[in-house]
C-alpha cells in the first residue's frame, strides 16, 4: 500500500496513536516537518510525509495496514488474482508481518537515537533477544541485524509492510503439475455414480497413467485436486455421486416463504411422520412403529387434527382433517398435501388413478384447493421441521427405537446383552395404542402453549395465534357435508341384535323390524361409538348407538336378580323391557293384520276347500295307450339324448345365485370349497363374484389372512399329491 504524500493533524491521529491534535503538533516541531497548504474546501494545513523521520513514516504505514486488515476482516473476500500472495489473506502471517514491521520501527529509532554502525546494530539485537519488547520477541523469535537489514530494503522497494510476511509454503500455491489429460482421467474416476473412496480412486488412476505411459503423480497431488474441485464444484461433484435428491437439500437454494401473509386456516399442511418408538399394534399385538398423520396450520405452526394407525391410509387422513375442520371452526382454502402413496391413493379402495378416483372431489366440495408437496422435498413441507422437534417427545420414551440405524439405542445393537437386561429391569415396554395417544396429546397441548422466537410468530405461541384467528364454526349444514363426505361406508345387513362394524353392535328402534342389506357411514376414530345407516337408494334411517359403550341390552349379569347390585339390575330390567317392548309392537301390528288381511283370506280358502265336490270316477278303465310310432320314438330318442348333453353341460355343483345365504362370507366359503378343495371349475358369474367381494373392507380386514393361508394348504396338498 503506498502512503499518501501529506496528512492532516486530524488524519495523523489514529495513525500515530495520539489523542490530541496538540501531540501531532508537539512532535512535528520536534521531529521538524514541513507542511503545506490544504487544497479543497475548508483549508487547512497538511503535514508532508518526506519530511518525517523513516521511523514515523514507518508508523503511518503500519497503522494503515492494519486498519485495511480490518476492513477485509469485514467484508466477503474477492477472488485473488494470479499475482496476489496467497498467504498475505492469512491472518496469522498477517499479523507476524505486521510485529515485523513494528520491529523495524524500533530498529530504525535505535539507530537514530545511537547510530547505525555495525556495533550499535548488534547492541540493538542483544537488547531485543533480552527482552526489551517481549511482545515483539514472543510474537517473531530471535533475528539478527541482518535479516532487520534484509526486511528494510524489501519494504522500502515494495512499499508495504505486508512484504515482510511469511512466504514459505506458497511460492507454488496454485500452481499444479496435472495435464488436462491427467485432469479429465481424474474426474472420470472420482465423479462415478457409485461414489468409490478417494483411497480408491488414487490408486486406479495411477493404474492408468502408467497404463499409459504418462507421467504418474503423488498421492497427495491428486487428492488436493480432488479437495479443490469438491470445493470449487460443488454441485456437480454432489450431483454426481450423490444424486438429484442430494442436489437438492446441499445444492439447490431455499424457498423461503413469508407466512406472515396468510391466514390461520388459509393454508393446512398434511403429513405422515413415522414414530421413533413402538406401540402395540391392535390388530396384531406385537410392537410397531405407528404412523402419525397430522393436519398443521401454516399461519400459526399449530398442530390441528391428527390420527395414529399402523399404517398410513384413507381413512386416518380423512379422520384428521374432519377433526381439523372442526377445530378451526372453518374449511381450509388450500390443503397442502404430501405426495405419499395415501394422499395418492383412491378414497374408496381400489383405482391408483388419483385424478380420477373421486379423492379430490372430498375437498373441493368443501372449497378446498388441494396442493401436492413435490417428490423427495422436505424443505417444502414446514411440518418436517414440526416432526424434527417430536423428538424431543421420543427420545423420553421407553420404546425409543432411534431416527435412524447410526442413532438406535444399545439395546437394539448386537451383542449388548447388559442394555437389554436393563431394559427389562426397568419394566420398559411398548406402549398400547391409547397410551400413545394420550402422550402425543400431551405434547401437542405442551408445544401449543409456546412461545416462538425464531419464526415468524416473534413470540407469540400457536395456539394463541390459533385462537385469535379460528373460524365462527362449522355450521350444522357444514357439519354434516363434512360427516358425509370424510365418513367411511360399507354394505351390512341387519340382524336382530343390530348391525355388527369392526366387532362392534350397534342398534336403534328403526332396525328392529327390517332384514335387508343397508349402507353404513362410520368414524371409527373420532366418534367410534355411533354409526349413521342408510338404504341402498340413499334414504337415512337412523343413528344406530354403540350397544356396549351406550348399555343397551349388553353387559348384563347373568343372575342379576340374585347376585348383582342395584345398577345391574336395573340395566337387567331396562332390557327386560326393551324387549317386552319389541314383543308388545311386532304382535301389535300382527293382531292387526290378522284380523285385517290374513284371517279373512285364510277362512276363504278354508271355505272353498271343504266345499269343493269330488269328480267322479269313470266306470270303465281307459283304454290302453298304443304303441308308438317309428317317427314318436326317434323324436322321443332325440329328446333323451339332448337332456343328458344338458345334464352334462351344467356346473358339477350348485350355482351361488340358486341358493339363499345368510351372508357374504358364507357364500365365498362355500364358493371357496368347490373350486379348491373339491377342484369344481366355477361358472363365469361365481368367478366374477369372488374377485368383487376380495376387494371390500369386509374381507381384507376379517377373512384375507384366513383365506390365504388355506390357499397354501391346498397348494401343498396338490403338490405332495402330484409327487406321489
Amino acid at each position: 500500500m503506498a502512503l499518501k504524500e501529506a496528512y492532516t493533524t486530524k488524519e495523523l491521529m489514529p495513525l500515530l496513536e495520539l489523542s490530541f491534535a496538540s501531540s501531532i503538533i508537539r512532535r512535528a516541531k520536534r521531529e521538524k516537518w514541513q507542511n503545506q497548504e490544504r487544497a479543497g474546501r475548508g483549508g487547512g494545513k497538511e503535514w508532508l510525509v518526506s519530511s518525517m523521520p523513516e521511523e514515523t513514516q514507518l508508523a503511518i504505514r503500519a497503522a494503515e495496514e492494519k486498519q485495511a486488515l480490518g476492513e477485509e476482516k469485514s467484508l466477503p473476500q474477492k477472488q485473488l488474482s494470479s499475482v496476489t500472495t496467497p498467504a498475505i489473506l492469512d491472518d496469522k502471517k498477517r499479523y507476524k508481518a505486521l510485529a515485523r514491521a513494528d520491529l523495524l520501527r524500533q530498529y530504525l529509532v535505535w539507530q537514530r537515537k545511537n547510530g547505525a554502525t555495525k556495533a550499535q546494530k548488534a547492541a540493538f539485537v542483544e537488547a531485543y533477544r533480552a527482552g526489551v519488547w517481549p511482545k515483539l520477541l514472543e510474537e517473531i523469535g530471535p533475528v539478527s541485524w541482518q535479516t532487520l537489514e534484509r526486511w528494510k530494503v524489501k519494504q522500502e522497494r515494495a512499499g508495504s509492510v505486508l512484504i515482510l510476511a511469511d512466504r514459505r509454503g506458497v511460492a507454488h500455491r496454485g500452481r499444479t503439475l496435472l495435464t488436462e489429460r491427467h485432469q479429465h482421467i481424474i474426474l472420470g474416476h472420482v465423479l462415478n455414480p457409485n461414489a468409490p473412496a478417494i483411497s480408491q480412486c488414487v490408486r486406479e488412476v495411477q493404474r492408468k497413467f502408467q497404463a499409459e505411459g504418462m507421467f504418474v503423480p503423488s498421492d497427495p497431488t491428486i487428492r488436493r485436486f480432488a479437495k479443490a474441485y469438491m470445493t470449487e464444484c460443488f454441485d456437480s461433484w454432489t450431483a454426481f455421486r450423490e444424486g438429484e435428491k442430494a442436489w437438492n437439500d446441499k445444492c439447490a437454494i431455499s424457498l423461503l416463504r413469508n407466512w406472515n401473509l396468510v391466514e390461520v386456516g388459509d393454508v393446512v399442511i398434511a403429513d405422515g411422520h413415522t414414530l421413533n418408538f413402538e406401540s402395540i399394534d391392535p390388530d396384531t399385538g406385537k410392537p410397531k412403529r405407528m404412523t402419525l398423520v397430522l393436519f398443521y396450520d401454516g399461519a400459526s405452526n399449530c398442530p390441528l387434527g391428527w390420527q395414529i394407525m399402523a399404517t398410513e391410509n384413507t381413512a386416518c387422513i380423512s379422520a384428521a382433517f374432519r377433526r381439523s375442520c372442526i377445530i378451526l371452526g372453518k374449511f381450509p382454502r388450500v390443503i397442502y398435501l404430501d405426495n405419499g402413496r395415501a394422499f395418492r391413493a383412491r378414497f374408496f379402495e381400489g383405482c391408483p388413478d388419483f385424478e380420477q378416483a373421486g379423492f379430490l372431489g372430498l375437498y373441493r366440495d368443501l372449497g378446498c384447493t388441494v396442493i401436492h408437496a413435490w417428490p423427495y422435498h422436505g424443505q417444502s413441507k414446514p411440518v418436517e421441521r414440526f416432526f424434527g422437534t417430536m423428538h424431543e417427545l421420543e427420545v423420553w420414551m421407553p420404546s425409543y427405537t432411534g431416527y435412524d440405524i447410526a442413532h438406535k439405542p444399545a439395546r437394539m445393537m448386537r451383542g449388548e446383552k447388559m442394555h437389554r437386561k436393563l431394559y427389562e429391569k426397568m419394566g420398559a415396554r411398548p406402549l398400547t395404542l391409547e397410551e400413545t395417544k394420550l402422550q402425543v396429546a400431551r405434547w401437542f397441548e405442551e408445544y401449543k402453549a409456546r412461545p416462538q422466537f425464531r419464526t415468524h410468530l416473534h413470540g407469540a405461541t400457536p395456539g394463541a395465534v390459533m385462537e385469535a384467528g379460528r373460524g365462527p364454526g362449522l355450521t350444522p349444514e357444514e357439519m354434516q357435508r363434512l360427516t358425509l363426505l370424510m365418513m367411511q361406508k360399507e354394505v351390512r345387513t341387519i340382524t336382530k341384535d343390530g348391525i355388527r362394524i369392526n366387532g362392534r353392535l350397534y342398534w336403534h328402534e328403526a332396525l328392529f323390524s327390517r332384514r335387508h342389506p343397508v349402507l353404513v357411514r362410520y368414524d371409527e376414530y373420532l366418534n367410534p361409538f355411533s354409526v349413521f345407516v342408510y338404504t341402498m337408494d340413499g334414504t337415512f334411517l337412523c343413528e344406530a348407538l354403540d350397544r356396549e359403550h351406550h348399555r343397551i341390552a349388553c353387559g348384563l349379569h347373568p343372575v342379576a336378580r340374585v347376585l348383582g347390585t342395584a345398577e345391574q339390575q336395573e340395566d337387567f330390567r331396562a332390557a327386560a323391557e326393551l324387549k317386552q317392548g319389541q314383543k308388545k309392537q311386532s304382535f301389535a301390528g300382527i293382531t292387526k293384520m290378522l284380523n285385517a288381511d290374513v284371517l279373512p283370506e285364510a277362512q276363504a280358502r278354508v271355505l272353498s276347500v271343504t266345499q269343493l265336490q269330488p269328480k267322479p270316477i269313470p266306470a270303465t278303465r281307459p283304454s290302453e295307450p298304443k304303441p308308438p310310432t317309428a317317427e314318436e320314438e326317434a323324436a322321443f330318442a332325440a329328446q333323451r339324448d339332448a337332456a343328458v348333453a344338458a345334464m352334462n353341460a351344467a356346473p358339477a355343483y350348485t350355482p351361488s345365485a340358486l341358493k339363499r345365504w345368510k351372508d357374504s362370507q358364507e357364500r365365498y366359503a362355500y364358493l371357496f370349497n368347490v373350486k379348491f378343495e373339491q377342484s369344481i371349475e366355477l361358472v363365469p358369474d361365481d368367478v366374477a363374484w369372488m374377485a368383487a367381494w376380495e376387494q371390500t373392507t369386509e374381507y381384507l380386514t376379517y377373512w384375507k389372512k384366513y383365506f390365504d393361508g388355506l390357499r397354501q394348504v391346498y397348494a401343498r396338498e396338490q403338490a405332495r399329491a402330484a409327487q406321489a
